[in-house]
This record gives structure tokens, sequence and C-alpha cells, in this order.
């Protein structure tokens, strides 16, 4: 997929550092979805991180890993478990590109989070705004000034219900509040009928509104620091 994303850039005549675009690699979330792992880590490093080498090569700003915590949520973990899980998975994509010969100023700047958003307001604020000090650590540990990274939110998929499903679009606006409030950089709301299958149109546009609505009625953007 991403060797077509980069053709399909050529092609249209794009340079590609003007393309505003995270590829989000993520090994290891997938093999937690599923289960399995199509080969050993000591294997799919090289190909991970020389795949990332030559899209930075070609021009392309990243960034390309990405700390998911969703997998952990979804399958029922707490808040702490999966900042845990993310964080690792950050850390360990941080080690196998510098061992990959990046310096660890690139390898550090080619990494962001996805973190699930539910209903419960405070402890989601306080995810999303976790995720940035613990990650600040980890750059302080390895000799290097913190940068504001890149955290993607995603309204959490085990909060969804079947009955009632209009419910959903409560949730999911609770959701993306807290997940504004705690600086998530970007949110991406779940169709409200996504547990009933594939959404109709009607579901995805109130998804596609919902922060809209939040940003223009409550005004969330004209605050420096709603959690405050």
């Amino acid at each position: 997929a991403a060797v077509l994303v980069a053709n399909h850039v050529k092609a249209r005549g794009l340079a590609p550092s003007s393309v505003n675009i995270r590829f989000g690699f993520d090994p290891f979330g997938a093999m937690a979805t599923r289960g399995v792992a199509p080969k050993p880590w000591s294997e799919l490093a090289p190909e991970v991180t020389g795949l990332i080498s030559n899209l930075a090569s070609q021009g392309f700003n990243g960034p390309f890993c990405i700390g998911d915590g969703r997998p952990v949520h979804a399958a029922g973990g707490s808040e702490a478990q999966e900042l845990a899980f993310a964080l690792a998975h950050a850390v360990t994509y941080l080690r196998a590109l510098e061992a990959h010969g990046m310096s660890i100023e690139d390898a550090r700047r080619f990494i962001f989070f996805r973190l699930a958003a539910d209903q419960d307001q405070f402890l989601t604020i306080a995810k999303f705004r976790a995720i940035r000090n613990l990650w600040a650590r980890v750059e302080e540990a390895c000799g290097l000034e913190p940068s504001r990274t890149f955290v993607e939110g995603e309204t959490a998929w085990r909060m969804m219900t079947k009955r009632d499903p209009h419910g959903n679009i409560v949730r999911g606006t609770i959701a993306t509040l807290a997940a504004a409030v705690g600086g998530a950089d970007a949110v991406t709301v779940l169709p409200f009928s996504a547990a009933l299958g594939i959404p109709d149109p009607f579901a995805r546009r109130i998804a596609r509104n919902t922060q809209t609505i939040l940003i223009e009625e409550a005004n969330l953007h004209r605050v420096a620091d709603p959690a405050a």
C-alpha cells in the first residue's frame, strides 16, 4: 500500500515533501489484533525500517510508524495498559530505526500515536495528555529535547452498542470532545451504526460532522486549554 501511495504521488507530479500523510506502519498492532505473526520481529524489523528509509529518501516527511493502543482498549484493557502498549511499541520502533542506521532525531520524528477515546470523559482526557508526557520522558532518556508528537484519536469500538444504536451518537460526541480537550491532533469518529454492519450515508454524515458541530457550536477551538 505504501508503494502504491508513493507511485500515485509521483504520477500526479506532486513533491513527496508537500504531501501530508501518516503511513501508520504497525506490525505489532497487527500481530496483537490477529493473534499471529507472519515472521519473527528480528526478520520483520529490517523490512519495515528499510521501507521507511526508502520513503524518507524519496522525500516523504512521515511520520511512518505508529504506537497504536486501540487493540488493547478494544480487548478490554485499562487506560494504563493501553498507554503501556502504545509506548512500548513506539520505543521498539525507535530502537529498530536507530539500529538501521537512522539518527535518533529522525527516528523520533517518524513515530506517532493513536489512542481510543471512549465515553469516560475525564479518563480519556487524562490518557491523551499522559501519552505526550510519557513520550517526552522517553525523548529525554534518549538525550533529545522533547518535541510535540502527533497524536490521533479514534472513538472506541468497545463502547458501541447494537441495541439502540442512536445512543452511540452521544457516546461518540463525548469521546470526541474528550480527545480534543486532551490534545489530540486528529480524531476519527466511528459511525453510530458501525456495530450493525456497513454504515449507511446518514451514519457516515453524522460521524463526519460530529467534530465540526463541536467546533462551531461548542467553540472548543477558541479556548487555549479547555481541560484546565
